[in-house]
C-alpha cells in the first residue's frame, strides 16, 4: 500500500492529537493523593484530667483539590480513646468533624464548607484533624495508632476518590510521677473587690472538652491542676459580668498566674475592657 506525504502528514498529525487528548484526560481524571497520610508518635499521662492531642497530617496533595475526606485509626481502647475530634490548620474553615467510636478504634469525616477556595489545595502540608485521646493505659503500656481506609475525595467535576500511603505510629502512656502543673490566680471587679463565685473551666486549645472546672473562693482566688505539658484554654463566668477567656501555657510542676476582671453588663464605659496580668 503507497501512503502519500500528504496523507502521511495528516494521520502523524491525528495520532498526535489523539495522544495529547489521552494524556490530558488521563491527567483529568486522576485520583487525588499525597505522599502520607497519617500521625506521629505521642505519649500521655494517665490522668482523668489529660487529653492528649494528635495530629493527623498530610503531606504535598496530588491531582487535588481535596474537598472532603475519611479515614479509619485503629487503636488499643484498653490503652488510649478519642474523647473529641478538632478541625486541623488546613480544614479550620470546613465543618466540625464527625466521628464514630468502635471498639477497633475510630472512623472520622471531614468535609469542606462548600467554599472552593478552602478546599485543600495541591502540594498542601498540614494537619486535617486533631485526635484528643483520653489516656486509659498504665505506665509503661502502648498502643499503634494504625490509619486505614484513608479516603480522599476530589471536586468536581470528575469526584475520584483516592488514597495516601497511610504513616502510622505508637502511642505509649508515660510514667506518672510527674508533679502536675499548676494554674492560679484571682478574679476582681473593675473597682478590685474579690470576686467570690466565679466559674473557672479548663480545656485543651481547640477542643471542646472540659478537662477541670472550679470556683473562685471568698478571695476571689482560684486553682487548677494539670499534668501535661500543653497550651489551654480557660474561661470565667458568672451571672451578670461578661464572660472573659485566656490562652496559657502550662508546664509539668510550673505554676502559671492569672489574675482577671470581670466588667459587669451595663458598664458605664461600655467597652468590656479587661485587665490581665500573668
Amino acid at each position: 500500500m503507497i501512503i502519500y506525504p500528504k496523507v502521511l502528514k495528516v494521520v502523524l498529525v491525528a495520532a498526535i492529537a489523539l495522544s495529547v487528548l489521552v494524556a490530558l484526560t488521563l491527567s483529568a481524571s486522576a485520583e487525588p493523593s499525597a505522599d502520607s497520610f497519617g500521625v506521629e508518635d505521642a505519649s500521655g499521662y494517665n490522668s482523668a484530667n489529660v487529653i492528649v492531642p494528635v495530629p493527623v497530617n498530610i503531606t504535598e496533595v496530588q491531582d487535588g483539590p481535596v474537598p472532603s475526606l475519611i479515614f479509619d485509626i485503629i487503636y488499643d481502647n484498653s490503652v488510649i480513646n478519642v474523647t473529641d475530634v478538632q478541625n486541623g490548620t488546613l480544614t479550620s474553615d470546613w465543618d466540625t468533624p464527625a466521628y464514630c467510636n468502635h471498639e477497633w478504634g475510630t472512623k472520622v469525616a471531614i468535609v469542606y464548607d462548600s467554599v472552593d477556595e478552602h478546599a485543600i489545595q495541591n502540594v498542601s502540608t498540614g494537619s486535617v484533624v486533631l485526635l484528643n485521646f483520653s489516656v486509659i493505659g498504665e505506665a509503661g503500656d502502648t498502643s499503634e495508632m494504625n490509619l486505614s481506609n484513608i479516603q480522599l475525595a476530589e471536586g468536581a467535576p470528575d469526584y475520584q476518590v483516592g488514597t495516601a500511603p497511610a504513616k502510622n505510629g505508637t502511642f505509649t502512656v508515660q510514667l506518672g510521677d510527674v508533679t502536675p502543673g499548676k494554674t492560679t490566680g484571682q478574679i476582681t471587679t473593675i473597682t478590685g473587690i474579690a470576686m467570690v463565685g466565679v466559674s473557672v473551666t479548663l480545656t485543651v486549645n481547640g477542643s471542646s472538652v472540659v478537662l477541670e472546672t472550679t470556683t473562685t473562693n471568698e478571695t476571689g482566688y482560684f486553682n487548677l491542676t494539670t499534668v501535661e505539658a500543653a497550651e489551654y484554654y480557660i474561661k470565667f463566668s458568672k451571672l451578670r459580668y461578661w464572660d472573659d477567656s485566656t490562652l496559657v501555657t502550662i508546664q509539668p510542676g510550673g505554676t502559671k498566674t492569672v489574675n482577671v476582671v470581670l466588667l459587669r453588663k451595663g458598664d458605664l464605659n461600655d467597652n468590656r475592657a479587661f485587665c490581665r496580668c500573668r
